[in-house]
Order: structure tokens, then sequence, then C-alpha cells
């Protein structure tokens, strides 16, 4: 092929990203209910608040990487195309059961899967992680709470009784000495955890360059904010003991909390970063330039095919939705069976 019939990297990449643009606001048109409900408990739960931070998070991370990915040509993949089509059936059973983690789950895959198929996977191996961590925006954790809260509540009356306390304990409520307690949701640490969890994988990313240290890391920042969470339980009842019930019991309560917890994720950190990895010069430069288009599809096709499956999950609920209204439930008329007569 003769270097003028060559098509230019620079307006390969500013075709292509004009198509992920559309793709994207293609798929956020069929699910905008889902995603409104997203952003409305990002907006409303704290828990959640940090999900608000992770799509530009993803981008930076994506713009690191911008030295690379200049050296690679965008080439569409028919590979992520049955995933797609197994995602929207996904999302069609969760808006049909009304399982909003499941709706949300499956919007955010089908944004990744779209950006996969457009860009090809030798693009999107290398930002493999920062498209991975658009799933942290994904508001789930809440059914964790009922097992985080009887680990809490479990924990404190031990140390409790271990501290020569007696403890009453009934379910997920205590009573001591000096006044009665009990485990609520906001005691069950879930935002702890997520928190730290999404914390965690960023520095886990941006330290490691194993596999292993990284899982490794991401399970210590689950296990570490679970554990300061029974330790913070544990102090707050005996600060409150100690004081007789005048510290610990409003929103110091709170306050104390949140210091402990900030203190046990930065101590995690400064632990993590003492087995920090430096990539290996001869990676750094792994990306291998792509000199010629390969025999990759039409990008016009892949994208025909990723915005007709996208649409396919939102048009059948409409269809299934329209059928349900069409033909209401109807009862036949009951029959007298011999020997009973009808009465108002």
């Amino acid at each position: 092929m003769s270097e003028a019939a060559t098509p230019n990297p620079t307006h390969v990449w500013r075709k292509t990203l004009l198509l992920l643009l559309l793709t994207i606001a293609w798929v956020l048109f069929w699910y905008w209910d889902t995603a409104r409900s997203m952003v409305a408990i990002w907006a409303r739960s704290d828990t959640y608040a940090h999900a608000f931070i992770v799509p530009p998070i993803s981008l930076w991370l994506i713009w690191r990487q911008r030295d690379d990915l200049a050296l690679l040509r965008p080439e569409p993949t028919y590979w992520f195309i049955f995933p797609l089509g197994v995602i929207t059936l996904l999302w069609l059973m969760g808006e049909l059961t009304a399982v909003n983690a499941l709706t949300q789950f499956a919007l955010v895959a089908t944004l990744i899967l779209a950006i996969a198929s457009i860009l090809g996977t030798r693009i999107s191996r290398l930002i493999a992680f920062p498209l991975t961590f658009l799933l942290f925006s994904v508001p789930v954790g809440d059914f964790m709470l009922p097992r985080l809260m009887e680990w809490t509540a479990w924990f404190t009356v031990l140390a409790l009784r271990a501290s020569g306390i007696p403890v009453y304990q009934e379910g997920l409520q205590f009573v001591i000495p000096s006044g009665n307690w009990s485990v609520v949701e906001a005691c069950s640490g879930v935002r702890y955890i997520i928190a730290s969890v999404t914390v965690g994988t960023i520095f886990a990313y941006l330290n490691y360059v194993t596999l292993r240290r990284r899982l490794v890391f991401i399970a210590v920042s689950f296990i570490v904010p679970v554990v300061a969470n029974w330790l913070r339980a544990y102090m707050i009842v005996m600060i409150g003991h100690l004081s007789g019930n005048k510290l610990a019991v409003g929103v110091d309560h709170l306050i104390y909390g949140w210091v402990f917890f900030g203190i046990m994720i930065m101590t995690m950190f400064a632990i993590g970063a003492k087995w920090s990895e430096n990539a290996p010069e001869e990676s750094k430069n792994r990306v291998i330039p792509t000199t010629e288009p390969g025999k990759a599809p039409s990008f016009w096709l892949i994208m025909l095919m990723v915005t007709g499956l996208a649409a396919t999950g939102p048009l059948a609920y409409l269809l299934i939705s329209t059928a349900d209204k069409a033909a209401p439930a109807s009862l036949r008329q009951l029959m007298a069976p011999p020997g009973w007569t009808t009465a108002p």
C-alpha cells in the first residue's frame, strides 16, 4: 500500500472519537431512565457520592496513556458483540423484575463493551483498567448491610466482655451498666468499605505492576475497613461508657469514626507504598506502533451492530409494556355448581 493511501492516524483517531461520542450519546438516550436513577442515588446517598468522580478518574487514567494510545490505530472488532447482546438481555430481565442494581450494572457494561467494540482489542487491553473502573459507579453494596451489622455487634460485645464490662445482648441491641446501645445501618461500615476499596483499587493500579500484588492490596483494602469499623464501634461505646455518656453519643460519634477511619486508611497506604513497584524499562515501550490498518471490520458496520443491540433491550421492554396495557387482566364469570344459588 502506498503512503498516500494510508489513512492519517490523527484523522483515524478523530473519526473514532466522534463515533465514540455518538455511540455513548445513543446508549444514554435509550437508557436515560436507568442513568437518571443512578445519578439520583449518587446525589441522595453519602455511601455512593464517590460515584460522581468515577468517570472523571477513568478519563484521567486514559489520558495518562495518551502517548501509547497515539501509537495504535483503532480497529473495530466483533469480539464484544455477543457479550453486548447478553448484557442487553440482562438489562431487560432487570427492568422487568425491577432490579435496579442489575439494570444499572448492565448500562455501565453496555458502555464499556460499546467502547471496546469500536476501539478494538489492542487498545481495549491497554485501557482495560480505566474502563473496568467505571463499574465502581454502580451503586451496589447495600446487600452487605445485615451481615456487616451482625459482625460489628458480635465484635463489640466480645471486646466489651474482654474489657470486663458485663453485656446483655439481644440481636443488634445490647445493654451495659452505663446505658443501651444498638448497631444501626450507619454502624455497618459499608461506607468505609466502598470508599476504601475504590481508593485502594486506584492505589494498587498506580503503584503496583504485578497482578498478584494488586489483588493482595485490593483484598487488604476490603479487610482493613471491616476491622477498623469493629474497633471504631468498640471505641465509641467505651468513650461513652467511661465519660458517663457525655461523649460519643451525638454528632461527635460520627466525627470520631471518620477520623479513626482516615488514620487507618492513611496507615494502610503508607505501608502499601513501601512495596510499590516500578515498571521495568523494557515494558515502558511495550506498545508496538501500528503502521498499516489491519483487516478490521468497518467502523460503520460495528457502530451499526452496537447501536442496534443497545436499542434492542429498551425496545423489547416497550413492546412488552404496551402488550400488557393492551390486554388488561380479566376474570371469567364464576358458574354456580349444582345445588348452589347465586347471592349478591
